[in-house]
């Protein structure tokens, strides 16, 4: 497939063509921010060299190849690659002779630091193929395209938007010629669904564990790795969020709620809501029926 017709429908011949965004104190503080998107056919050998750069970068090759440098790697990149790199590290990249095109963006965001973190410890790579790159492609014309525009909440479109790349990029880190890692992440996914349906019983992790055939400490690790939360914790959080539920759509008493939920002590099961939502039930469902 020919990539760069996503970008490049005509054969008018384009050097490139970028959009600087300058964003809001609001959206630099609280949201995913755009800092520059563009296209580049290059029209000779084209070479880009930065280091120590507040930003995040992502870019796609559309047609041609080129290389990637980051510190001493380097990385033969062909039409479909994409390219996800920490802009504080020493990187480069060139056109091979065949004239390489991209689709790129440059953004960051304040939890951006903890998001490429967690991308790495998945297994994400600084370049990669995904089975899928018209997912990658259909962002970043939708960036570029929002990007031009003046809404008025044009911030607010473009952390969606970039939410979205951050949500493929994350899909995409499991590396899939690893069968090592896809076996964990299956197994994993076997636990969850596991804990979804029986979050209500008596759960040890030793017997989650012995379940499992793995041992109890590696399991834990495991699963906090991937989701960011320990087993214990997701437990509580799906008591909470089903005893929410009952709270809000039926007329069960707090006691019914507690043993459906997994408590046996209800008084706990109060103490429990009230750390995780800093109110008891009974505050929560009459805030939710409209009570005052």
């Amino acid at each position: 497939m020919d990539f760069s017709t996503a970008f490049f429908p005509d054969e008018t011949i384009v050097s490139s063509k970028r959009i600087l965004n300058t964003s809001s104190s609001f959206a630099k503080a609280n949201l995913l921010y755009l800092q520059e998107t563009g296209r580049l056919r290059a029209l000779q050998v084209h070479a880009s060299h930065r280091n120590s750069l507040s930003s995040y970068l992502f870019f796609i090759v559309l047609k041609g190849s080129g290389t990637l440098r980051i510190h001493e790697k380097c990385y033969e990149m062909k039409a479909g690659d994409c390219a996800f790199i920490d802009c504080m590290d020493d990187y480069s990249h060139e056109s091979s002779p065949d004239f390489w095109q991209l689709a790129w963006v440059h953004f960051n965001g304040p939890n951006m630091a903890a998001v490429y973190e967690k991308y790495r410890q998945r297994g994400g790579k600084n370049c990669f193929h995904p089975e899928e790159p018209e997912r990658f492609l259909n962002v970043l014309k939708d960036i570029f395209a929002t990007a031009e525009d003046n809404s008025y909440i044009r911030d607010m479109e473009l952390n969606e938007e970039l939410s979205r790349l951050i949500t493929e990029l994350m899909r995409c880190s499991w590396s899939p010629e690893d069968q090592k890692t896809v076996h964990k992440k299956l197994d994993l996914n076997h636990l969850r669904e596991y804990l979804n349906a029986h979050y209500a019983e008596p759960l040890r992790i030793d017997d989650l564990a012995t379940m499992c055939y793995v041992n109890a400490s590696y399991m834990e690790h495991l699963f906090k790795d991937e989701t960011g939360s320990t087993i214990t914790g997701y437990i509580l959080n799906l008591r909470i969020t089903n005893a929410k539920k009952y709270l809000r759509f039926t007329d069960w008493s707090i006691a019914r709620i507690a043993v459906a939920c997994g408590y046996r002590d209800a008084n706990y099961f109060i103490r429990s809501f009230k750390k995780a939502e800093d109110m008891t039930p009974g505050e929560f469902r009459r805030l939710w029926q409209g009570e005052q």
